[in-house]
């Protein structure tokens, strides 16, 4: 399928697909058709932010502003995640407009779209293994480090993946890359300057801190249990068993975007986010019969990652009897 050549779109799944019935890489190739009308979900997540943030000054009451932070907090992640689908080329499969509204997709999370993609793309292509630059056990070959940074990642994973992301890109980009990632950091500096000046200057600074700043703790928290799901714990060396699904609840894919489906998004990084649920589906005996790990609830993994630790295994699976859907 054309869609999987190009480097947005690096996956794990060209070898393995080659075994699936012509039936099913039909299907597949069909999957990859964008439906661009869900992209005006960026839309709905900003207009819900600006309504939470109404509702906070409006009614500036802690049984108002907790669960508006929560809120907020949760359409930052969503919009970040929104970010990562321009990383791949899944908004528009135009670079230009994938990457521009990548970049304000994923400001309100601190996070670079450009450096984020040099860094996203090595992960792709390096999954689970030493040049993996996402891989956990990579950090220290000391194991009470691993272990004290795999249980400090619930508390604060994505505040230092805030800083890994544009570290791994200058260290592992090539130098057109690592002269877009400062050029982009440093326009995401000036429009961060912009807002809290101008906030100071008018008065608003107290909008900008709870309508913003605060919730960012709450975007932490959302990635820290999506991001520890994704991959640890998993057996590494095959494209069915070394990435995680945790098909949760309908509400939860909505505000993650499908990302929860992150074995799916492996094998094909090219198709859209809405039609990851559908590809799920569509692949339950291949799963079953590799043994893939899926798992029901985020908080039934989070149980297990707590129990297990980093050397252990979380692998929760399919039943045995025809897939029931999510």
């Amino acid at each position: 399928m054309e869609v999987t050549r190009s480097e947005e779109s690096v996956g794990e799944a060209d070898g393995w697909s080659a075994s699936l019935t012509p039936e099913k890489r039909a299907a597949i190739r069909d999957l990859h058709r964008l439906r661009p009308a869900w992209n005006l979900v960026a839309i709905l997540f900003a207009a819900l932010w600006a309504c939470m943030l109404w509702l906070m000054i409006a009614f500036p009451l802690w049984v108002v502003r907790i669960p508006g932070y929560v809120v907020i907090g949760m359409l930052i992640h969503a919009m970040a995640v929104l970010m990562h689908e321009g990383i791949h080329g899944s908004l528009f499969r135009n670079r230009l407009l994938d990457r521009g509204i990548g970049f304000f997709l994923g400001a309100p999370a601190l996070f670079s779209a450009t450096a984020y993609r040099v860094t996203h793309m090595n992960h792709h292509r390096h999954n689970r293994t030493a040049q993996d630059p996402d891989e956990f056990t990579n950090v220290s070959k000391l194991r009470w480090i691993v272990v004290f940074l795999f249980y400090a990642w619930g508390v604060a994973g994505i505040i230092v993946y805030v800083f890994h992301v544009p570290i791994m890109a200058l260290l592992r980009g090539t130098r057109r890359q690592r002269l877009a990632v400062l050029l982009e950091y440093a326009l995401l500096a000036i429009v961060y300057a912009g807002v809290i000046l101008g906030a100071l200057h008018f008065g608003w600074f107290p909008a900008v801190l709870h309508g913003w700043i605060i919730p960012l703790f709450f975007a932490n928290l959302f990635g820290n249990f999506r991001g520890w799901a994704e991959h640890m714990m998993t057996r590494p060396g095959h494209p069915l068993i070394q990435t995680r699904t945790v098909t949760s609840n309908g509400f939860v894919s909505f505000f993650m975007c499908n990302l929860n489906y992150h074995l799916e998004h492996h094998l094909f990084p090219a198709m859209p986010w809405y039609h990851l649920p559908r590809l799920h589906r569509l692949l339950q005996d291949d799963y079953r019969q590799a043994g893939s790990v899926v798992y029901r609830s985020y908080s039934r993994f989070i149980w297990d990652a707590v129990r297990t630790g980093p050397y252990g295994l979380a692998l929760q699976s399919l039943p045995p009897k025809a897939a029931a859907t999510p």
